[in-house]
């Protein structure tokens, strides 16, 4: 059994990283997000055969959002743009006794790119910029669940944790319900959180992505 989803999600978010004048903050609501985003794309594919699952998801965002600083008279304005690409993959074992039900335990990878420039300017010191950019995976352990309501409606969600290192940690979940229209086509709407840190030449960046995701589903 085959699927491939497309959706839609608007996440809100919150990002420190650090320059060589501190540590910039910014905070981007969901609804900001969504004006803000220059470019964004996202879709999963998974397939099971008897208790093997195997899921595939494909994350591209670029956002931007811009904060007062507690600087004074030096800068009154700090902004943060980041460009990320996460590709998630888990190999799955399904532990449900039942057929129509899935609950999956196993263990993936999450690979990350990422550009993240900031900016300190608007005061009276010179505009300050700097930007890091690199590409990392970290291993990660995986569940994810599948639960039929009735005919039509169901659940589902899944969560992962994973860390390379000290400073290197990524976890990430999703709750929703979603509706089958028929063997092939579904909707879904749900809440996704992604958090994801990482040192970048010394520097370290945290990064907090959450909002409402929707998707459509085509099953074969």
């Amino acid at each position: 059994d085959f699927r491939t989803t497309l959706y839609l999600w608007f996440p809100g978010m919150s990002a420190t990283v650090e320059t060589p004048e501190g540590t910039v903050s910014s905070d981007l609501s969901p609804a900001d997000a969504l004006s803000n985003l220059d470019m964004g794309f996202m879709g999963s594919v998974g397939a099971q055969n008897r208790n093997l699952i195997l899921w595939g998801d494909l994350l591209y965002t670029d956002l931007g959002a811009s904060e007062s600083t507690p600087h004074g008279m030096l800068w009154d304005q700090a902004r943060v743009e980041q460009k990320l690409t996460a590709v998630t993959g888990y190999a799955l074992y399904d532990l449900a006794p039942q057929p129509e039900v899935q609950f999956g335990l196993g263990a993936g990878f999450r690979y990350f790119n990422l550009s993240a420039d900031s900016s300190l300017s608007g005061g009276s010191a010179p505009r300050v910029d700097s930007s890091l950019s690199d590409s990392w995976a970290v291993p990660v352990l995986a569940a994810q669940v599948y639960q039929p309501l009735d005919d039509h409606w169901f659940m589902d969600g899944v969560v992962d944790w994973g860390m390379a290192g000290h400073d290197t940690r990524t976890w990430q979940a999703y709750a929703g319900v979603g509706y089958r229209f028929n063997d092939r086509w579904s909707t879904q709407l749900g809440y996704r959180f992604m958090n994801f840190s990482q040192t970048i030449d010394g520097k370290d960046i945290d990064t907090d992505l959450s909002g409402i995701l929707a998707g459509v589903t085509i099953s074969f």
